[in-house]
Parts: structure tokens; C-alpha cells; sequence
């Protein structure tokens, strides 16, 4: 167990397996909970250079970019040193409306990001037609191989079980302080927060959530932040 105070501990990389049916097998990462400020530029490098280490198909970015104005500065270099790859989608969190979700938008999309908060998106993959819709749920009827919910806050998996085959959030940052897991909970935040886990599995769709890359408050026991990398292999 480890106490970490401040804004430049290292992360890990949470890598998971999603089995599914589509055509192709592809690569997703999720970043979600930066949380940048004038402190960030060190963390900011050593995520580009872990995106390029791990070149995913496709990257999510799941919202609460920021916390000052110095912070914009670190994500617009952060977008700007990946924007040369393809398929990265973004969604916002509740901090960006507190900070100004205009302001996060355009960053994002002059650096060749696809916003899609409240949007759906379809995204063609060699083979592989995947249905992308970030935080909100679309129920009408599924025409597509793959099915991604993006979201910032985790929801209840009942609301969305029967129309994804995947569900990323984040925002609850594993409570911080980790004393004890069970089954994938983290606790003791576990008790206070439903969602307040690391993954689970209901029918066919997969449901993972992030701990996050930052904090508005840089204090962790035992709760290491964590970029999600999950690869999605048919099981044929």
C-alpha cells in the first residue's frame, strides 16, 4: 500500500480483454479524469509517449480535462503531440462545464479530435462497423457489429446492458483511498458510491471504469491512477 501526494506520480496501464463477435480484432484507450493545471506539463509528456508506446486503434477521452487556465496549455499540448493519429472521440465532464465547456470543445477539435458529447458517431474499421455514443443512450434499433458507450460518470449497467457491447466511464477517481477490494469494488468508497469499481459483465456488454489520471486533490492511498487499454478480440 502506498500513500502519493502530488500532481506527477506515475500511472498504470490497466489492460483488459473485450471478446466479442465483430469481424476484426482493434485496440481502445480510455483516458479519462486529467484534471491538468500549471503542475501537469511532466504528466502530459510521459501520457503522449505512453499513447505512441501503445498505438491503439482508437482513443477515448472521457472528460474533466482541466482545472486552471495553465492547464489548457498541457492539453492543447498533449492533443497537438497526437494529432496526427485517427479515431479519437472525446466527451466532457461535469468539471468542463464548470470550467467552460466551449473553451475544452474547441481545443479538442482543432486537434483533429471527434467531439461527441450528447452526439452519436460511426466508425468504419476495415470490417467492422462500431456504433460510438457519448454520454447519452441511444435505443434505437442496433444495425451495427460493435456497440461503445462513452461515458464521464458511471451509470447503471441496467440502463444500457441490452444496447452495448462496451461501456467506459470514469469521474469517481476509485474514491482516492483504497483499503481493501473485493470482486473488482473498491472500498471503502465503495459503500458510498454503487459504481465505485473496477469492472463487471451483464449479458454481452462489458462495463470498465477508470480510477483516472488526475486530481483536483493529489492525495492517493493505495489507488493508483490508470489509463484504460483494452483490446478487443473476436472469439472465433
Amino acid at each position: 500500500m502506498k500513500l502519493e501526494i502530488g500532481y506527477n506520480h506515475s500511472f498504470e496501464i490497466r489492460r483488459e480483454i473485450c471478446i466479442t463477435n465483430c469481424p476484426d480484432n482493434f485496440s481502445i484507450l480510455y483516458l479519462s479524469d486529467l484534471h491538468f493545471n500549471k503542475l501537469s506539463q511532466s504528466i502530459t509528456t510521459r501520457i503522449s509517449t505512453t499513447i505512441e508506446a501503445l498505438n491503439p486503434t482508437v482513443i477515448f477521452f472521457g472528460g474533466d480535462y482541466v482545472d486552471s487556465k495553465r492547464g489548457l496549455i498541457h492539453l492543447s499540448n498533449l492533443l497537438y503531440s497526437i494529432s496526427h493519429r485517427q479515431n479519437i472521440f472525446a466527451c466532457a465532464g461535469n468539471h468542463d462545464y464548470y470550467f467552460g465547456i466551449d473553451e475544452i470543445r474547441k481545443i479538442l477539435i482543432e486537434n483533429n479530435v471527434v467531439w461527441l458529447e450528447k452526439k452519436s458517431f460511426s466508425l468504419n474499421l476495415k470490417n467492422t462497423k462500431i456504433k460510438i455514443d457519448g454520454n447519452f443512450i441511444c435505443k434505437e434499433k442496433n444495425i451495427y457489429d460493435f456497440s461503445i458507450l462513452l461515458l464521464h460518470k458511471p451509470i447503471h449497467i441496467d440502463k444500457f446492458k441490452d444496447n452495448y457491447n462496451l461501456a467506459l466511464a470514469g469521474h469517481l477517481h476509485g474514491s482516492q483511498f483504497v483499503f481493501w477490494k473485493s470482486k473488482n469494488n473498491l472500498y471503502p468508497g465503495k459503500f458510498f458510491y454503487e459504481w465505485n469499481m473496477l469492472k463487471m459483465k451483464c449479458n454481452n456488454c462489458q462495463y470498465f471504469i477508470s480510477k483516472g489520471l488526475g486530481d483536483t486533490l493529489p492525495i492517493r492511498y493505495n489507488c493508483k491512477r490508470d489509463l484504460l487499454f483494452i483490446q478487443v478480440t473476436n472469439n472465433n
